[in-house]
């Protein structure tokens, strides 16, 4: 080795030469560049899945036809002729409603029943709001309580009580029936209920109960009895078959018709020729007779005084 480093600097490159590092060095450039190369690619480029486009189409064009079928009423016709999308499914996998059963019904008929439930031909069970289907059947005076069930997986029960019919209410010439509690349950359209208690008046349907209990004491004049009539709410006087009236007092009516029914087993006054009979004074009672009847007395008054005359 001289002093000039000869042999130092052809070590290396023998060296050099041996591992080929220019070589290296060029591979080394090319890979780095390929990377970046494919980085740059694959930062640029973004696969589009075949097929979205024509969906977007679609699903813009159908947004905006539900927008204008919705806006232009055609769905609320929809509706009404096939039901909600929800009746829709519910009926395509058998929830529908296939039979209704009603039950407790006596004077009402089924399709009584049916009319007041209005319930739609595309309803479906599982979203039938039977809270509501009660609250209408509840409008009908003649229900007093009403049951509604659903029966997976297509039937429907219907259960209801009706106020019974007890007596027959008048008022400003209309008759109702009415229930115990005075409830106005229909109008009397047939002879059906003309057998009932008749009351008459404002308020007489409340008393009802109090009018029946009367003529219940007192069985003897009860069958001659065609109405009672309520006076400012306050007391009865009844209208006998005969047309006789009989004036009943407020308090302890019973009692005072009890009395009459005494006097009549006695002297059979209520066959006789009067118009009324009034019980309000609890220690007599006043008989008004017929026109026929007063003059009829006049003239044999008039003849026993004309008797009187001649033997004087």
């Amino acid at each position: 080795m001289d002093g000039g480093g000869r042999l130092s600097g052809a070590l290396k490159g023998r060296v050099a030469k041996a591992l080929n590092l220019d070589a290296w060095k060029e591979a080394w450039a090319d890979r780095r560049a390929m990377r970046a190369a494919q980085r740059r690619g694959h930062a640029r480029r973004f696969d589009v899945p075949r097929g979205i486009g024509s969906a977007a189409a679609l699903a813009i064009i159908a947004t905006f036809s539900a927008i204008g079928f919705n806006a232009g009423g055609h769905y609320d016709q929809f509706q009404r002729q096939y039901g909600s999308v929800s009746d829709i499914a519910a009926r395509l996998v058998g929830l529908n409603i296939a039979s209704v059963s009603v039950v407790g019904n006596r004077e009402l008929s089924v399709e009584e029943v049916f009319a007041a439930a209005a319930m739609p031909a595309t309803a479906s069970l599982p979203f039938l709001d039977i809270a509501a289907v009660q609250e209408r059947l509840k409008r009908i005076p003649l229900i007093d309580e009403v049951s509604v069930r659903k029966l997976y997986p297509n039937r429907l029960a219907i259960d209801i009580t009706e106020r019974t019919a007890f007596a027959l209410w008048q008022k400003d010439g209309s008759v109702q029936v009415v229930s115990a509690d005075g409830t106005a349950i229909d109008s009397l359209r047939d002879d059906r209920f003309i057998t009932l208690p008749h009351v008459v008046g404002n308020g007489a349907n409340k008393r009802v109960r109090d009018y029946v209990g009367i003529l219940l004491e007192v069985p003897e004049i009860a069958p001659l009895v065609r109405a009672g009539t309520l006076v400012g709410e306050r007391r009865w006087n009844l209208k006998l078959k005969n047309g006789i009236d009989v004036k009943l007092p407020e308090e302890e009516p019973a009692k005072a018709l009890a009395r009459l029914a005494e006097i009549d087993r006695d002297t059979r006054l209520l066959s006789r020729d009067i118009i009324g009979v009034d019980l309000r004074q609890p220690d007599r009672i006043t008989v008004r007779v017929t026109e026929d009847a007063a003059q009829a007395r006049y003239d044999s008054l008039e003849k026993r005084i004309e008797k009187l005359k001649r033997r004087g």
